[in-house]
């Protein structure tokens, strides 16, 4: 009896879901431009392109240590050819 009593008070006091609806800003889902066949292949598994383009701007030699630190702490599974073009390529898509 209790645990009915429980669930019919559970039940009056549960707050109705309704569905709601949001907007998202438009984003661009790939990279374009030159290098963006690397630059897709190597970020956009993570990361949308809008995260690089409004970073703060940076040079290529701390898109390296960013490169570095996805390798290195996340594991991210970027060949040591890629790695050595991503930070020209990532400094160079920011400077557009």
């Amino acid at each position: 009896m209790k645990l009915l009593l429980l669930a019919a008070l559970a039940a009056a006091v549960t707050p109705a879901l309704k569905s709601v609806e949001i907007s998202l800003p438009n984003d661009e889902t790939q990279f374009t431009g030159p290098d963006a066949d690397l630059l897709n292949a190597n970020c956009t598994g993570c990361h949308s392109p809008a995260m690089v383009l409004y970073q703060p701007r940076m040079d290529a030699a701390h898109w390296a240590e960013s490169v570095k630190k996805m390798r290195e702490t996340y594991k991210a599974p970027i060949e040591d050819a890629d790695a050595a073009r991503l930070p020209a390529a990532l400094a160079a898509v920011q400077a557009r």
